[in-house]
């Protein structure tokens, strides 16, 4: 990109600066937000996949085998452990609890989001007892393990989750009903949202959303991804809703707002680049320039450096008149 460098002067205007900078974005930028480049939404995720490769084949995740016993305990996971179980399990099982919905009805301001600009994920709202179920997975922890477990879910699920136990039946098995442990963020928390923003509005803010763990996308796609491969063929529109939601976002708005958003970053290093050779009467130097560049072009092969952009965009999208 310095090549574009060599001809700017200090006399350059920002509508001749914009030029340069499309210049620059189409030669080393514009990559990151194709459908092929680097940085492209993957159709797999390897979180996921990873965890569902055998899942009925390799039921523990321990090395040395642990023998159950009646001191045990199951716990239920229906969003993301499903997919990410980051504690010792010895056996994990298939199914489902009677009488609940699981929404995306809680903020997250500690994996998906952060506390200025919450991402979404799920927990479960009471429903029919003789209808409504949700598709999950549980894991026995052995008795030895029981406490260490307990205690690194409660930290991970500390943002407005609480313990609750109730039976576990298992997918397509005629056999008694487990009493699991699950947790569940109860609309009392502060960081519940509810329903007060509908499927389009969830979509917007899983669309625009990333936190320690990652983008709120990848939670999204994770989450039906596991329900695909381990409950074919079950019905869960709320979920459904969502996925083609945020897909069409990403589809159809993705790639128009981040070139927006990468031309004014752009643009923008290089007027401030120009403005401080005129405030210090120094020639323009090509080298701190391309610096400023490469850190940016950098800050784009990290994960969630989509997300900031996008919500910048949409904001200035909906606050235009002519929007």
């Amino acid at each position: 990109m310095f090549g574009y460098l060599q001809g700017l002067r200090t006399s350059h205007t920002r509508s001749q600066l914009s030029g340069v900078a499309g210049e620059i974005y189409r030669a080393s930028f514009a990559e990151l937000i194709t459908t092929d480049g680097p940085n492209a939404a993957p159709s797999t995720y390897p979180a996921a996949a990873a965890l569902l490769h055998g899942f009925d084949v390799e039921s523990s995740n321990q090395s040395v085998a642990i023998a159950p016993s009646e001191d045990d305990v199951w716990i239920f996971g229906y969003g993301s452990l499903v997919w990410k179980a980051d504690f010792p399990y010895i056996d994990r099982r298939r199914g489902f609890v009677w009488g609940f919905k699981r929404r995306f009805y809680q903020h997250s301001i500690d994996h998906r989001g952060v506390p200025e600009k919450p991402g979404r994920v799920v927990t479960l709202l009471p429903g029919d007892p003789a209808e409504d179920r949700v598709y999950g997975v549980a894991y026995r922890i052995a008795a030895a393990q029981k406490s260490a477990v307990l205690d690194h879910l409660d930290y991970r699920e500390k943002n407005g989750y609480e313990r609750c136990s109730l039976k576990f039946h298992e997918y397509l098995s005629d056999t008694e009903p487990i009493q699991v442990i699950m947790y569940v963020a109860t609309q009392a928390n502060d960081s519940y949202a509810g329903d007060v923003w509908q499927v389009p509005c969830i979509a917007r803010q899983i669309f625009t959303s990333a936190g320690p763990s990652g983008p709120n996308r990848d939670y999204l796609f994770n989450l039906a991804l596991a329900m695909d491969k381990l409950f074919p063929g079950a019905v869960d529109e709320h979920l459904t809703e969502l996925v083609a939601c945020v897909r069409r976002h990403i589809e159809q708005d993705e790639p128009v707002l981040l070139q927006r958003a990468l031309l004014e970053e752009i643009t923008n290093i290089l007027c401030q680049w120009v403005r401080e050779a005129v405030a210090e009467d120094e020639p323009l130097d090509h080298g701190e320039i391309s610096r400023r560049l490469e850190a940016l072009h950098r800050s784009c092969q990290k994960s969630g450096w989509r997300e900031p952009l996008l919500d910048i965009q949409l904001r200035r999208q909906r606050l235009s008149p002519s929007s």
